[in-house]
């Protein structure tokens, strides 16, 4: 497969004759399966080439690979043939990649983990509880069992020994030294633990109290949301036939059209669109699965994207990074990165970044065009009125027109 990025004969034996060489075709294959382009997997052979030469030098086999050595070499290499740059990005990328690849075919071995602490059982069974009857989604249960170690580590492995006094200190200590958001997480997952170990009979049933309550009133503040004409900018910045283009665009228009939150457009399927019916199958929080109605410049925009998606990649997962190696977005995370850069290509300013914003905007202007709320909470997947009610907020005009003056005018 060297033969498919490298055509002179003598860098072809250079490469085959060295420490690496054995495994470079191997390698070069699983570039080009991976979908990088010829430029950058030319780089990384020939990083994998110079990464073989220097832990020969140093008296390590293959299978005995250490990226340490090797980026403290690349601070003053002077090997003549170095091919590829000494430190630089793709030297690194590529020596770290060549590794992975050997740790998969069985030449090297995975770094040991390093030594953790075990998990309490009690967090392991937490961890259980939140999936089956709380239906938790992976990331919520690791933040969740986070705090509930932290507690356990601070309080002692007994909760009947538990005291609301020193719960409530721990909670306080730890408060100091975070965000407003992150001790609004803390507050629900300590609720959420001691909630569990009460059900459970292994503390009293009061100690939730302990866990201080926030004060930051819920749905107090106003929906931020995108104006029509921004939301139109934001589209037509996603203009163009390639690839990343037509994904883009699909994306924006899922969570502008039907308001589905960044990680349901993350882990959106190929089998959860049913193009006879019309429909989108959503399955979000606690696993709660509705069905939605499919609209046809969504559907347009979905069916140009596959058209020309990747075929490097397997996964029935809908939408894929738009660089090498072409793999499914691991998280919400990303499909908020895609939202933030189109933002700054169309030059939009808004107080909010990201997926979420374009959620908000689809509950605005349902609301607009006179959708009753519970519709939209039912599009949205609210589980009560009171959370769609917030999007009341929204109508200025009406507002005043119900709203009391103060004494004073009267």
């Amino acid at each position: 497969m060297l033969d498919f990025y490298f055509s002179a004969p003598k860098m072809l034996g250079h490469l085959r004759a060295g420490p690496s060489g054995p495994y470079l075709d191997g390698f070069a294959a699983a570039l080009n399966h991976q979908g990088y382009c010829a430029d950058t997997a030319v780089r990384y052979l020939r990083a994998a080439a110079h990464l073989g030469h220097i832990m020969a030098r140093a008296g390590t086999m293959p299978s005995d690979i250490d990226l340490a050595v090797f980026s403290e070499h690349l601070r003053s290499c002077r090997c003549p043939r170095a091919m590829g740059g000494r430190g630089n990005h793709h030297t690194i990328f590529g020596a770290r990649l060549f590794h992975r690849y050997l740790i998969e075919i069985g030449v090297c071995q995975s770094a040991a983990p390093a030594l953790q602490h075990a998990e309490p059982f009690l967090v392991a069974d937490f961890k259980v509880w939140l999936h089956k009857h709380r239906g938790a989604s992976d990331p919520t249960i690791k933040l969740y069992a986070r705090d509930a170690t932290h507690l356990m580590a601070a309080l002692g492995d007994d909760p009947e020994r538990w005291e609301p006094a020193a719960v409530r200190r721990f909670f306080l200590d730890r408060a100091r030294q975070c965000g407003n958001r992150t001790v609004e997480k803390m507050t629900t997952s300590l609720r959420a633990f001691l909630r569990y170990l009460a059900v459970t009979g292994r503390t009293r049933a009061d100690l939730v109290d302990a866990v201080p309550g926030y004060a930051r009133w819920r749905l107090a503040d106003l929906p931020r949301y995108l104006s029509t004409e921004q939301v139109n900018r934001l589209i037509a910045a996603c203009d163009g036939e390639v690839a990343g283009r037509r994904r883009d665009r699909a994306i924006v228009l899922l969570l502008a059209r039907l308001g589905l939150r960044a990680g349901d457009v993350a882990q959106l399927r190929l089998d959860d669109i049913e193009w006879e019916t019309g429909s989108l199958r959503v399955s979000g929080k606690s696993r709660y699965e509705v069905r939605l109605p499919l609209p046809q410049d969504v559907g347009d925009a979905i069916a140009a994207y596959l058209a020309c998606r990747s075929s490097t990649c397997q996964s029935d997962q809908v939408f894929l990074r738009n660089i090498a190696p072409f793999r499914p977005f691991r998280s919400g995370d990303g499909v908020s990165s895609v939202v933030k850069r189109l933002m700054q290509r169309a030059g939009i300013v808004a107080p909010v970044k990201g997926a979420h914003v374009l959620r908000h905007t689809a509950a605005t202007e349902m609301l607009r065009h006179g959708v009753p709320l519970e519709r939209i909470g039912l599009v949205l997947r609210h589980r009560g009125i009171d959370t769609t009610a917030h999007y009341a907020k929204v109508d200025v005009k009406l507002l005043k027109e119900i709203a009391q003056p103060w004494p004073e005018v009267l």
